[in-house]
């Protein structure tokens, strides 16, 4: 008991590492078998660009949220099968642009890396990549990015209202 109970701070301690990692842009790793050898990918920035190809593969992906909420636990299972089937490669994909970022990331790297991912990556991974991958887009700053720099557009007409 004591010892499970140290066990389990140390992978606190060590989850709260690589968030910290993750959240001051140091970046996080993805590691895979490559010819017999593990290999170990670091992501660690994200730029605009990556994100672009990222968004435009997140809405290919395929969730069918009213077949997962279904009180049929056989149709919840075709769900999450049909899920595998439909989105496995994509994910597989949005991987390898990550990793390659804007350097790399060429139609022949990307898919090369994409089959080496999609062949070696299992669920659980791809939860943890998904985490890191969504701390590091920090998709709030962009918005209110955006939304601060559409506010201040010199063209954008004032309206003037009349005080009594």
């Amino acid at each position: 008991m004591e010892e499970e109970k140290v066990l389990n701070e140390e992978e606190k301690i060590i989850a709260e590492e690589k968030e910290l990692k993750v959240l001051n842009n140091t970046g996080f790793a993805v590691k895979t078998i490559f010819w017999g050898k593990e290999m170990t990918w670091i992501v660690k920035k994200i730029p605009l660009r990556v994100m672009f190809a990222q968004s435009y593969r997140f809405f290919k992906l395929k969730v069918s949220q009213d077949k997962t909420e279904n009180e049929d636990f056989q149709e919840i299972l075709n769900s999450q099968f049909n899920s595998v089937i439909d989105n496995s490669k994509l994910c597989a994909e949005i991987i390898a642009i990550t990793i390659l970022g804007t350097k790399w990331n060429n139609w022949i790297f990307r898919k090369i890396l994409t089959e080496h991912l999609f062949s070696n990556i299992n669920s659980r991974e791809l939860l943890e990549f998904t985490q890191n991958v969504l701390s590091m887009n920090d998709y709030q700053s962009f918005t209110i990015s955006t939304t601060l720099l559409s506010a201040v557009r010199v063209t954008n007409p004032m309206r003037v209202e009349k005080t009594a």
